[in-house]
């Protein structure tokens, strides 16, 4: 019983500390997004005039909805970890209890000791391998781990909805990344047209 205890205990502070990493870039990148994206829209509007006008402000308020929606979702979602983590340690702790095949899987992925090194019997070739590094580089790792068992871990929701918040996180991110390097580009021409 103490080394499913620990197992848990330690599993649940890898993915806290996951979620914790990602909330924070997260927090910071919607902040520029929403900066970036307001700017540049509301540049265009003042240096376009008659139909083209038009034109920028619906797609502005389009692709602008996306890049802030895009990193709002993602926040919101690695923020949703954070708060759930006593039923996310009720389920690991019930699924390592019962041998679930899944079990196994979570181990080698999220179980690793202080110095990142993954514990005695883990397959270091596990889906994803033990997470290390930035928020971004620890969730793409999740991507393998996701596909691996994403399916069966339909009878645990708080932990699909965690493996679903950190392997999506990275394709959240680069999109408003993406659209906001857009709408930053062309605020600088729209600054450009008006200073002219």
């Amino acid at each position: 019983m103490a080394e499913i205890d620990e197992l848990v205990r330690r599993t649940v502070a890898s993915v806290s500390m996951i979620a914790d990493r990602a909330v924070g870039f997260s927090t910071k990148l919607l902040l520029v997004v929403v900066a970036v994206c307001v700017g540049g829209f509301l540049l265009g509007v003042a240096a376009l005039s008659d139909g083209i006008q038009a034109v920028w402000i619906v797609l502005g308020i389009v692709f602008g909805s996306i890049a802030i929606g895009c990193a709002g979702v993602a926040r919101w979602r690695v923020g949703a970890v954070r708060r759930h983590i006593p039923e996310l340690a009720t389920e690991v702790r019930t699924m390592i209890g019962e041998g679930a095949p899944e079990s196994q899987t979570v181990i080698d992925t999220f179980v690793v000791d202080v110095d990142g090194a993954a514990p005695e019997g883990a397959d270091p070739d596990a889906p994803g391998g033990p997470p290390t590094g930035s928020a971004i580089v620890m969730s793409r790792q999740m991507g393998g781990f996701g596909s691996a068992v994403g399916p069966g871990l339909a009878r645990w929701p708080r932990l699909f909805a965690a493996v679903r918040a950190l392997t999506t996180f990275p394709f959240l991110m680069l999109a408003a990344v993406g659209i906001s390097l857009v709408f930053g580009f062309l605020g600088f021409i729209f600054l450009i047209a008006l200073a002219l």
